[in-house]
This record gives C-alpha cells, structure tokens and sequence, in this order.
C-alpha cells in the first residue's frame, strides 16, 4: 500500500528504522585477535629454528639462559703465585717468526727507574745498586731476582780483570750468606748477574762479587751451560745494542741447604732477556735445571708466563697488557737465534 493511500484511507503511516550501528568493539582491530596471531608466528618461528638446528632447544635460546658463559670476557692478569710443579716439556724451536706489531704502542714506561724489575711490594728487601738490582731472600739466603739493563757501548770498552773478591752484603739488614756457607759444600758460588757483564768498569766488577749475587750451583753447570747461556746474552746485547736481563734461581718450595745459615740449593734458574726497541721488540726466557747438560740453548727456552708460574713473580709490570701478554706469553726463539 502507497503512502496515498496509507493516508486516504486513515490509517497510520510508520517508518522504517535505519539499521543501528555497531560498537566499534565489535568490527576492525580486534586485540584478542592480535595477541592470538602473534602467538601463532612465535610458534612457527620457534619450530622453523629447531626444524633447521635439528634439536628441541634451538641454541639461540640457550644462549639467552646463559649469555655470560658463551661470551668471552675479557679478564685482567693477575699477580702469580709460585707453582711447585715440575716445569712443562720445552716446546720445539719456531721455523718462522711470529707476526707481531708494536709499532702502535709509546714506548714511555721503559722510563722508569724500576722498569726492568719484577712486581714488588715495599716492605722486601729490594737492593738497589748502580749496575744491578736484586730482591733478596732472607728464607733462602739468596736473591729471587736480579734486574739490569746491558749495553753494547759498556760492553765494547777495554775490560778489568776479576778479583774475585767474594763478600758479605753489608745492606742485607738480615745478613746475607757468607763464604763459609760454601766452603766443602761441593757447590760454586754462582753468580746471578754475571761477573764479565760489568768487567767494563772495576767498581761495577767488584759489586758483582756480593755474596747476595751468588747461589749454589753445580760445577758443571755454572762452568758449562750457564756460562753458554751468559756469553750468549752479551753477544744479543752487542747485536742488539741494548736489553734488559732479569735472572734468578726458582725458589718456591723447601730446599737442601748448605752452610750454618742455610743456603737453599735450586733445582732450577731462569733467565729473561727484553729487547725493548724499534722495529723488533721481542723477548725470550730461558729454564735450566741445576746440572749438567750437554744440549744446545734453544732446547731451554720457555714462555715468561711459564717462569712467572714457577716463581709467583710477575716480570715487567708497567707494560701495556697487550703488549706484556704478547710477549710473555710467546715462544720467540726464532727472533734470537
């Protein structure tokens, strides 16, 4: 029925309701349906990194449990301590020099007055003298280390004949060992810093006579080997023009003795030899066991961190870390010889 004739005949007219509108809750972005889509590509891409590793756990998550473990961080050297095992095999003799590159580095610390030395602390017994350096050993009645730099120059001057004038250290506050700790012992009155390594000047020559330089050492090996290994370094220092030496018997652990104020006898002695300048900085040390031995040098040479492990000593300090752990960590046999 028109509207006419809705009207034509009375009866009333209505109109139609437009369609509400609906909630905005109901229609577009819907958040259940979001998380429940994020869920699902979360699962497919979980199971797409374990399909591809082939395991339960992809290692991408492991790594999240534990993040600390599979990262390297990097950690600061710290102070040795004397280690009474036997020292390791040798290892063999390098056939090509290693590629390493200091150029970068300013070289400032080496002007220091106790650059050469080990770590100390300032209540031991540190003996500073013109030439040489040592820390003595009240316990073992002897120096744990002597420090000194050699050069060519002093070397190349004419040279005064040896005294022999072996005595007392009258700075050792303690007292040092004496002759009488020697005599009938069987042993020689070694010497740490080598007598010939200061025969360029007489005074020099005489200080290396201080019993406090000396320690007990074989006669076949003071006189053989360690005599090889001391003429060796005046020759690299010739060579090289200038190196620091830092020698010393191994003390770490309970000795024979010899005399009334008991002399320990080393088993072992190292010597550490630096040649600090440009363009070939380089390093070497030496591990001789206190007998005789027929072998050549090169089958003696150890890593510096191998000696600090022995000794508890941590040489030359005031290096840069990256540069002191090059070196001492390092076989560099073929920069030497």
């Amino acid at each position: 029925m028109s509207m006419a004739q809705r009207k034509a005949t009375g009866k009333p007219t209505t109109k139609r309701k437009a369609p509400a509108k609906k909630k905005s809750g109901n229609s577009g972005f819907s958040l259940g349906k979001f998380t429940l889509g994020l869920i699902i590509l979360i699962a497919l891409g979980y199971g797409f990194l374990a399909f591809k590793e082939g395991q339960l756990i992809p290692s991408f998550f492991q790594e999240l449990e534990n993040p600390i473990e599979n990262k390297e961080v990097p950690q600061q050297k710290e102070k040795p301590k004397p280690s009474e095992t036997k020292p390791v095999e040798r290892p063999s003799v390098q056939a090509e020099k290693p590629k390493l590159n200091f150029e970068g580095f300013d070289l400032y610390f080496v002007k220091a007055f106790d650059f050469a030395w080990p770590a100390y602390e300032a209540n031991q017994a540190i003996i500073e003298r013109p030439y040489y350096t040592l820390r003595y050993s009240e316990e073992h009645e002897q120096a744990m280390w002597v420090a000194y730099m050699l050069a060519a120059d002093s070397l190349n001057q004419r040279t005064f004949d040896r005294k022999d004038d072996f005595r007392k250290d009258p700075r050792i506050k303690t007292g040092s060992a004496d002759l009488d700790d020697y005599k009938g012992s069987g042993f020689d009155r070694g010497h740490l810093a080598p007598a010939a390594d200061f025969s360029y000047d007489e005074f020099a020559l005489s200080q290396s006579f201080y019993m406090s330089n000396m320690s007990p050492q074989d006669p076949s090996f003071n006189r053989g080997i360690w005599k090889k290994l001391e003429e060796q370094v005046r020759n690299w220092a010739k060579k090289d023009k200038q190196i620091y030496v830092v020698t010393g018997p191994v003390l770490n652990k309970k000795y024979k003795t010899i005399g009334a104020n008991g002399v320990s006898v080393p088993e072992y002695y190292y010597k550490i030899i630096l040649d600090i300048q440009q363009p070939e900085i380089k390093a070497i040390a030496f591990l001789m066991k206190n007998e005789k031995s027929d072998k050549g040098l090169n089958s003696f040479v150890v890593t510096i961190d191998s000696v600090e492990k022995l000794t508890g000593l941590d040489f030359f300090p005031t290096m840069p870390d990256e540069m002191e752990n090059a070196l001492e960590g390092a076989v560099m046999t073929a920069y030497w010889f």
